[in-house]
């Protein structure tokens, strides 16, 4: 019988913000079937926190560009490093 434990590799990053919401969209589509094969499940819930996980990293890095391109807009503006 497989090892149906997740690994800590759970698969390559995406390419995109974009690509990685839609596999998130897919894979839980594929975990809210009844009928999904729990020896797939644990694999399926470790992808896509992997994802989520690199979605919020790219979502904070646009917010410190944002606010890095906001701040050299206005150099007498507040940053929140201070």
């Amino acid at each position: 019988m497989p090892d149906a434990a997740p690994t800590p590799d759970s698969g390559p990053d995406p390419v995109g913000y974009a690509e990685a919401m839609t596999e998130l969209e897919a894979i839980l589509a594929e975990i809210e079937d009844e009928a999904v094969d729990v020896d797939v499940l644990a694999r399926k819930v470790a992808r896509a926190a992997h994802l989520v996980r690199w979605c919020r990293g790219r979502i904070d890095g646009a917010r410190i560009d944002v606010e890095r391109i906001i701040a050299d807009l206005d150099p007498d503006a507040p940053t929140s490093d201070a």
